[in-house]
């Protein structure tokens, strides 16, 4: 049954406004959600924009950016028009030039490139500014055309993808629509979902409401953790450790699932010989959780019939995949897997398994074949490879969809290697960290003035992206773009100037996706469930694991078989290492620096977006450092007081929040704020990136994209943090 829609009269500036239409669209932002909105619009200008009421996960509530949403599309800070570089890079100097000129530009540029360097001198710049998949596919079909080296990985999720896909195979997530009607426990590992996916919040409030009970286990005590029966605050980066006792614990007290152990897992011997090393004592010791928490959570878990919701905190770390092997291998040991409302959910891959058709649009008939050989270049070190690829150097990157300077760490090494480049293009919606370096700004379509196509990573339901309005000023859309640029460099018949956004998707869809569906789904844009055989509604309830023995391998003969081709840290049982960046591990540098900085996700923006728009800034504040009160005590520092935070990379300079949310020696900035702002947490961090594949540089020639894991470790780094003016 369909909810009560939104009506149509819209405040406006104290005033009220009638909207000609409404319109439903998805928000393609880069968070669990995938929000259905409604926009409102008046005389072809947006005037409003509310949830949908009629999607079945997020039922018609926005988020505070959502509500912002206007005043991000009609910012009088948007970029209107091309830009051309008038000073030295760095400096954010430019002119205004037209979109001929521009073009001219890029294709004068990148035939240079190729003459010079040959085709692998190119690579784009793109991530999840907009998680739209339809516009990443049409840029890869040019870049394929071209030679250019191609992107590959992910900063933020693989290392523990891989993990999960080592123990149970391809990954999908049993629905909340699913797990909260049945779960009598759930566990929540280093998932704010308070501030990352709101909307699971009235499914998690009525399964406790019935009498479900909650485990969150996070380094801070976030809002989610406060509602919590139990709460587990391990030392960062230490939860494996945890985990292993955990499972000794399980087994010594015979509360594990022996029949499904028997049945559907492999290695259960090889794992307790990892897992026995482990006591409560010994975890209790590493992790800075009080023992009696350690075995009340493991035996809870269980003992009865338990979900289990992994985010992506534990695993942003050098030992991340043995993390989540180990929260995945729990869940194993305890049968916990393929069951209604008992399952291990990390990541779905409904995008990337079947449902998009991404060679049919990259490779169409008549182009060079995807085997021709292209050099790989991984994102989560895509500083490293910018400055050592040879054969040919990287000498011009188009950036989009993604903060290149303000995501990656080492900052200021980031910022020499652009200096090195024949080009550097960046098209943006607003001037960024990353335009101030660029040669050429382009303006972008914002999300209402393209058309995309949007799956979640985290529900089983596909959206079509329809533009609602038309392009403001001079932005082009991220598909016209790539199309027109392709042309321009003389590959028409690739991208025929006939072909609107409908063509491309229906292109991109699945087969088995009708023009019926597609139709329907045009007709009220409401979301699309997947097939079952791309979303299945209990993933692993057959008991099919596409592991090499087609079982939950808690001994990965996955990894070993993968650690013979590849060097890195391919341990076939989950085990607990030090993180590269500790306390333990680097004693010399805790002696200086001796708190540990973590960066959890802001609630009011995604990463680095919203962090210009004014009503997000008055509710945020400015750029803070979340201090334990024991630490700032000892430094003789005052909540709002302005510090300085450093090591031997760099300095920011903040306000100070004094907060007892973390442990004594943990700090913490909010992740995303513009390096210009002098606020910027990823100065301060090393180059250090998780496993379980060593790639050096990322300059690759083979990669997989769900076992060779790369999540940049944002959370292993040192820092001091002083008053500002008192210096060492």
């Amino acid at each position: 049954m369909k909810r009560t829609s939104p009506g149509l009269a819209v405040a406006v500036n104290g005033g009220t406004v009638k909207a000609d239409k409404l319109m439903k669209t998805i928000c393609p932002r880069n968070c669990f959600d995938t929000c259905g909105l409604v926009a409102h619009v008046k005389d072809g200008r947006l005037v409003k924009v509310e949830g949908d009421p009629d999607h079945p996960i997020t039922r018609g509530h926005i988020c505070v950016k959502a509500n912002t949403y206007v005043q991000r599309t009609y910012h009088k800070d948007r970029i209107k028009y091309p830009l051309l570089r008038a000073g030295k890079r760095g400096k954010g100097e430019f002119r205004r030039i037209s979109w001929d000129e521009a073009f001219d530009l890029l294709v004068d540029k990148l035939d240079f490139c190729k003459k010079k360097w040959g085709g692998e001198s190119l690579v784009e710049y793109v991530y999840s500014g907009n998680r739209e998949f339809l516009a990443k596919t049409i840029s890869g079909r040019l870049l394929n055309l071209y030679g250019s080296s191609k992107l590959v990985g992910s900063f933020c999720i693989l290392s523990g993808l891989a993990g999960a896909t080592f123990t149970t195979g391809t990954q999908h997530c049993q629905s909340i629509e699913v797990w909260s009607k049945r779960a009598e426990v759930i566990m929540m590992v280093g998932h704010n979902a308070s501030f990352t996916n709101v909307h699971s919040l009235p499914f998690l409030w009525d399964a406790l409401e019935r009498g479900a009970y909650l485990i969150v286990i996070d380094s801070y005590l976030t809002p989610i953790a406060t509602k919590a029966d139990l709460f587990l605050q391990p030392r960062p980066g230490t939860d494996a450790a945890m985990v292993l006792a955990m499972i000794n614990h399980i087994v010594a007290k015979d509360l594990h699932d022996k029949d499904f152990i028997a049945r559907h897992t492999y290695g259960f011997d090889e794992l307790m010989k990892e897992a026995s090393k482990w006591t409560l004592e010994k975890a209790a010791r590493v992790t800075g959780v009080e023992l009696e928490k350690i075995a009340r959570a493991a035996e809870i878990y269980a003992t009865y019939h338990s979900h289990m919701e992994t985010g992506w905190g534990h695993q942003r770390y050098t030992n991340g995949h043995q993390t989540q092997r180990a929260y995945s291998c729990l869940a194993g040991v305890c049968g916990h897997i393929g069951k209604e409302g008992a399952s291990c959910n990390y990541f779905d891959l409904l995008a990337y398994k079947g449902i998009l058709n991404f060679d049919r649009v990259m490779y169409p008939v008549g182009a060079p074949h995807k085997t021709l050989r292209r050099r790989l270049i991984n994102i989560s070190t895509f500083g490293p490879a910018l400055r050592e690829a040879k054969d040919p150097p990287l000498k011009a990157v188009i950036s989009w969809r993604g903060g290149l300077i303000s995501q990656h760490p080492n900052v200021h090494r980031m910022t020499e290697a652009l200096k090195k480049l024949e080009l550097f293009a960046s098209v943006e919606l607003f001037m960024t960290d990353d335009t101030d370096w660029a040669d050429l700004v382009l303006p972008a379509a914002d999300t209402f003035e393209q058309w995309g196509v949007h799956p979640s990573y985290w529900h089983p339901y596909l959206q079509i992206q329809k533009p609602v309005i038309a392009p403001l000023y001079e932005a082009k859309s991220d598909v016209d773009f790539w199309c027109e640029l392709g042309r321009r460099m003389g590959y028409e018949k690739f991208f025929p100037r006939e072909y609107g956004g409908l063509d491309w998707i229906r292109e991109f869809l699945a087969d088995d996706i009708s023009d019926e569906t597609i139709r329907n789904a045009l007709s009220s844009n409401d979301p699309i469930r997947a097939p079952e055989k791309y979303a299945p509604r209990i993933p692993w309830s057959d008991r099919v694991f596409d592991t090499p023995t087609g079982k939950v391998e808690l001994y990965s003969t996955g990894m070993v078989e993968r650690g013979k081709k590849f060097p890195g840290d391919w341990h076939p049982v989950p085990h607990f290492k030090e993180t590269a960046e500790s306390p333990v591990s680097r004693p010399d540098l805790y002696r200086k620096y001796p708190l540990m900085l973590i960066s959890q996700h802001a609630p009011y923006r995604t990463h680095s977006q919203w962090f210009n728009i004014e009503e997000i800034q008055e509710i945020e504040g400015p750029p803070s450092i979340f201090i334990n009160e024991k630490d700032a005590k000892q430094r003789g520092i005052e909540d709002g007081e302005r510090v300085r935070v450093f090591n031997d990379r760099g300095e920011i300079s903040v306000a100070a929040k004094l907060t007892n949310r973390i442990k004594p020696g943990v700090c913490e900035v909010n992740s995303g704020i513009w390096v210009k702002s002098n606020g910027s947490a990823n100065v301060l961090l090393e180059q250090l990136v998780g496993g379980p594949r060593d790639v050096g540089a990322g300059i690759m020639e083979e990669y997989d994209f769900e076992r060779d894991g790369h999540t940049i470790a944002y959370f292993n780094c040192l820092v001091q943090i002083k008053k500002e003016g008192q210096h060492a």
